[in-house]
């Protein structure tokens, strides 16, 4: 069950500008009014947080300790955002994007590489799929299903996926191919084609800091009701 009061969560490490965190968390506010929205680590002002001091430097490591670290405290269902991800109504966090299969690229850097092998050694020993979910691309979790699923990952030690490994250990019953969300230049135009066709898309400095950011601070919309659907 998917609600429109769905929760955002953050998990949130300071950086030297908050322009990201502080303009995805409008567009949630614009897109589901009664959503609860929380950061992970650090604070940000006017949303509510749980303190979560860095873990690892290993940033992988340090992000699934934190979104464990809202599961144990807060838990139920919610959705795994990152501050760089923007969302509309048109979002449907419960049936993820995934973009072909995991592989080993020698062309992705060194912790990436990792990441992938990491995850696919886990996944195919337990005999579940090895979908991509590194989309950059909201998703919707489920606590206790988190938890247990992590109680079988070594995860304090190196990278991994957390969302490859949550989503191909519990797979949803719709999920749908896409492609990766973020622009890394300022192709306004595939962010909003991108927006059409799966309700959110994923910034990078490069669009950020050409006319992208503030066609972000600048794009407003008004619903005629709080978008809600199962």
């Amino acid at each position: 069950m998917y609600f429109c009061s769905m929760t955002f969560v953050f998990p949130y490490k300071k950086r030297t500008s908050d322009f990201e965190l502080i303009q995805s968390i409008r567009w949630i506010r614009m897109s589901f009014p009664l959503a609860k929205i929380f950061t992970i680590g650090d604070e940000i002002e006017g949303v509510q947080n749980i303190p979560c001091p860095v873990f690892s430097n290993i940033r992988g490591v340090d992000v699934t300790n934190k979104i464990l670290t809202f599961a144990n405290q807060i838990g139920g269902k919610f959705i795994y955002m990152n501050d760089d991800f923007f969302v509309t109504p048109k979002l449907r966090a419960d049936v993820p994007i995934y973009n072909g299969e995991i592989i080993i690229n020698s062309k992705h850097p060194g912790h990436y590489q990792i990441a992938c092998k990491n995850s696919i050694e886990f996944l195919e020993y337990f005999g579940h799929s090895i979908y991509n979910f590194e989309t950059h691309s909201p998703v919707l979790m489920d606590a206790k299903k988190l938890i247990k699923t992590f109680s079988k990952v070594n995860w304090q030690n190196d990278n991994h996926f957390i969302k490859s490994i949550y989503l191909n250990s519990n797979l949803p019953k719709n999920i749908r191919p896409g492609t990766n969300l973020k622009i890394p230049i300022g192709d306004i135009a595939k962010a909003e084609l991108f927006l059409r066709d799966y309700g959110c898309f994923s910034s990078s400095d490069e669009f950020i800091n050409s006319s992208g950011g503030l066609w972000i601070k600048n794009l407003t919309f008004v619903l005629e009701r709080p978008p809600c659907f199962e």
